[in-house]
């Protein structure tokens, strides 16, 4: 069960960071330099703002906090587990 709602959460978090990516790249600014190998993903993740228009914005920070949040509740079964197997509970 416990790892059924671990690779729910992470594979639900990590498509939404995606998508998320991928909308910030479909709605670039045009003054800034394109996406490429040097581009920063976390920068892009935490600061859409500074890499597309405004249109897509809202739906952007939402996806990337979607994202994060599944992430985080994957990394909070992984604790809960951690924590259950020290106490010895089954």
């Amino acid at each position: 069960m416990r790892i059924g709602l671990f690779l729910a959460f992470l594979s639900l978090g990590i498509f939404c960071l995606v998508g998320g990516l991928f909308m910030t790249r479909q709605t670039w600014r045009p003054e800034i330099e394109p996406f490429g190998r040097r581009s920063r993903m976390f920068q892009i993740a935490l600061h859409p703002e500074r890499f597309a228009t405004p249109e897509r914005l809202r739906t952007i920070r939402s996806l990337n906090f979607v994202g994060a949040a599944f992430i985080l509740c994957a990394v909070v079964v992984v604790a809960l587990d951690v924590v259950s197997s020290i106490l010895g509970y089954p």
